[in-house]
């Protein structure tokens, strides 16, 4: 098994008549982690896009998008915030950790947040923050993450 990894952008660039199958994979992806409902494939591109000018949507996958044996079998995302406070550095939000369940064990979360970690270096993040539950702390603190504080959310 070859197992590549690039942009979720980039691939759907080299591949873009292939654009109902990626965002069907990668929706199928994303539904083992929540709802991850069908949407039109220009809103698809468009929100692509829209994280890619702040931010990238890094993935594994196997096989290309023409072949039966496609599929996205891990993802992770990373939104850049620039701050004022400390010395206008940003800070990276890490999202939408996930990896198909027939290929965890393999170091699949670890490659993707590795790469994550390294953009938001590159992007003069001076941290990296992402929420998790309590059960999956262990996978983050063994690639550095420390748990601080709580979250709050309020969903509409």
């Amino acid at each position: 098994m070859n197992i590549q990894f690039i942009s979720l952008k980039n691939l759907i660039d080299k591949n873009y008549k292939y654009i109902n199958i990626i965002k069907k994979k990668y929706l199928l992806l994303l539904n083992q982690l929540t709802q991850a409902t069908d949407i039109s494939d220009q809103l698809f591109i468009n929100n692509i896009n829209t994280i890619f000018i702040s931010g990238l949507i890094y993935i594994a996958y196997i096989c290309n998008p023409y072949d039966d044996d496609f599929e996205i079998i891990a993802s992770g995302t990373i939104f850049i915030e620039p701050k004022i406070i400390r010395g206008g550095r940003s800070v990276g939000h890490i999202e939408d950790i996930v990896v198909l369940s027939t290929y965890r064990g393999l170091g699949l979360s670890k490659n993707i947040l590795n790469e994550i970690k390294n953009y938001g270096y590159k992007n003069n993040c001076y941290k990296l923050i992402l929420d998790c539950y309590d059960e999956l702390c262990p996978v983050y603190e063994k690639i550095g993450f420390e748990k601080v504080g709580n979250q709050m959310s309020l969903y509409y």
